[in-house]
């Protein structure tokens, strides 16, 4: 089946998608009977190229990867295009979502997300903001007008968090989800473990590309936070904004404090969960900085990985391992879900075209 797909985010994650589409469009239609046909790409820095017979991915790739912009290639037009009006003539099956994010508004996110659904087009995304903000609500809309909206991307990168929840733990009553959710800051703590200071550390992020040049999202606990908005929602169906959760960053982490929880067996990690109280109580989340012991599974994370653990009633806690951020990681979340709304609209019998 083919599957017509437009892309709105061209920047490192979007590039990545792009490239994913390019070397996979074989594999994919052979294991999954599904052919992706990428008819829109469009970035408000880096211009819209749309062609209702299909883009040509390494094409796409090579402008964005040797020129940075879409600008030379035929018929494209500078900054994002009207959305509603492209999803009209396009025919979209699927719009993935992947530009910048502002998590005090959720925009752009947002309003791209608001649009796609409410015109009936199904979407994935893998910005924080507008699923953190409102996830019950773009869930409605989506509901509404027959669409489809996934987000695995959102918490994990690619690695399958909510889809393990969602699929093979189904059956299971979850009652807490913890782990380390923010790569930065745990690589900054393992640098520290190893000996450096907490600005020589962070220095070393930033230069490698973990850390933005203003790292006070990772390091006052932001997007992690963040991420427990929508685990909160996800698993419990409980609506948490940014001030609900407890949140400390790791900025008065010490040298002291490294060594202090080493000599005890323990290492600290930066701790983000959501849990629900006894007999479906209050749902708590929480960030925070804690010296776990050094049996727990998570110790065992270094570098920048991610990790969370999952406790259920049926199968005790089980802890998943994987990377929380990086070009073809992300864009493998999205491909994830792409696959997932594939298999719905197969379902369905439903198709735009």
């Amino acid at each position: 089946m083919e599957i017509r797909v437009g892309l709105v985010g061209c920047g490192t994650v979007g590039r990545g998608l792009i490239e994913l589409l390019s070397l996979k469009g074989e594999f994919l239609k052979e294991r999954y009977g599904v052919e992706f046909k990428l008819v829109l790409a469009s970035d408000s820095l880096k211009g819209t190229v749309s062609c209702d017979s299909g883009l040509d991915a390494g094409e796409l790739a090579a402008n964005l990867n040797g020129k940075g912009d879409l600008l030379s290639m035929a018929g494209a037009e500078r900054g994002a295009g009207n959305l509603a009006d492209l999803l009209r003539s396009l025919a979209l099956d699927v719009l993935c979502e992947a530009a910048p994010t502002d998590h005090r508004t959720g925009e752009p996110g947002m309003t791209i997300l608001k649009t796609a659904l409410g015109a009936g087009v199904c979407a994935a995304t893998c910005s924080k903001g507008a699923v953190s903000l409102d996830l019950g609500g773009l869930k409605e809309l989506a509901a509404e007008n027959g669409a489809l909206l996934r987000y695995e991307g959102s918490v994990l990168s690619g690695t399958p968090l909510i889809n393990l929840v969602r699929g093979p733990l189904a059956g299971c009553s979850v009652s807490r989800v913890e782990g380390i959710v923010n790569g930065t800051t745990n690589y900054i703590l393992t640098k520290m473990e190893e000996g450096m200071e907490y600005s020589a550390a962070l220095a070393e992020a930033q230069r490698l590309g973990y850390a933005e040049a203003d790292p006070t999202g990772d390091v006052e606990g932001i997007d992690p936070a963040l991420k427990v908005c929508i685990m909160a929602a996800e698993f419990f169906g409980h609506r948490l904004v940014l001030s609900d959760v407890s949140r400390t960053g790791i900025i008065n982490v010490t040298d002291g404090d490294i060594r202090r929880a080493a000599a005890s067996g323990r290492r600290i990690k930066l701790i983000a969960g959501v849990e629900m109280g006894e007999s479906g109580g209050a749902v708590r989340g929480y960030v925070a900085p804690r010296a776990i012991d050094i049996s727990n599974p998570l110790a065992s994370v270094s570098g920048a990985a991610n990790a969370v653990s999952i406790t259920t009633d049926n199968l005790g806690e089980i802890t998943i391992t994987g990377p929380g951020a990086g070009k073809r990681e992300t864009a493998q979340g999205l491909l994830s879900d792409m696959l997932d709304i594939s298999s719905w609209i197969m379902g369905r019998g439903r198709h735009r075209h």
